[in-house]
């Protein structure tokens, strides 16, 4: 976080600097705090995309190419949600909010809640589970790898020169997705049956 300072942070949560340590632990509780405001915003903005797209393939484009602008538009917000703070997962405000961010991206692949956080699976329960979301965990990893690709070419990547990078990573992310839809490999490989 390049340009994070512990007065600017506490400027932007409304805390005296001085007071800074009787509200937060350190300033990773601080940052976590703010990765879980920011999966509460997209969690509202997933469901508001949900509940005004025609279909579920609709609903998903819209997440997707959202997250993706998300994090080209906002990297730093996207790195702290993202697993770039070390022990993140002990942290029980960003563990939760996490979490239930990615059952709602479940739920909007699959169509009903495949599973929840609260849920207490054995290990031989998250095996069985691993297995019947393969294509969620798939979708997931493909939606951080195109959103850490923006990211890191946010300011000079292969959009930068058109007038309209969003109209022109909308149409490379379709583009995309209806491919992994369509299941496209299988031809790319000659192994279509």
């Amino acid at each position: 976080m390049e340009d994070l300072s512990v007065r600017r942070l506490t400027r932007e949560v409304r805390v005296a600097p001085a007071n800074f340590y009787n509200h937060y632990g350190s300033l990773n509780d601080l940052l976590l705090e703010i990765a879980a405001d920011y999966f509460e915003v997209f969690r509202e903005q997933a469901a508001h995309i949900s509940r005004t797209s025609s279909n579920r393939t609709e609903a998903l484009k819209r997440t997707i190419f959202y997250f993706v602008d998300f994090a080209r538009t906002h990297p730093q917000l996207y790195r702290l949600m993202f697993g770039y703070i070390p022990d993140a997962y002990t942290h029980l405000r960003y563990r939760q909010t996490a979490g239930a961010a990615f059952e709602d991206l479940m739920e909007l692949i699959y169509g009903y809640k495949v599973f929840t956080t609260s849920d207490n699976f054995g290990p031989r329960d998250m095996a069985a589970l691993g297995s019947k979301v393969q294509i969620g965990y798939g979708l997931y990893a493909m939606l951080c790898g195109l959103s850490n690709l923006f990211v890191a070419n946010a300011v000079d990547g292969p959009f930068a020169q058109f007038g309209n990078p969003r109209e022109s990573i909308a149409q490379f992310l379709n583009g995309i997705i209806d491919a992994f839809i369509r299941g496209d490999l299988p031809k790319v490989l000659g192994t279509e049956t």
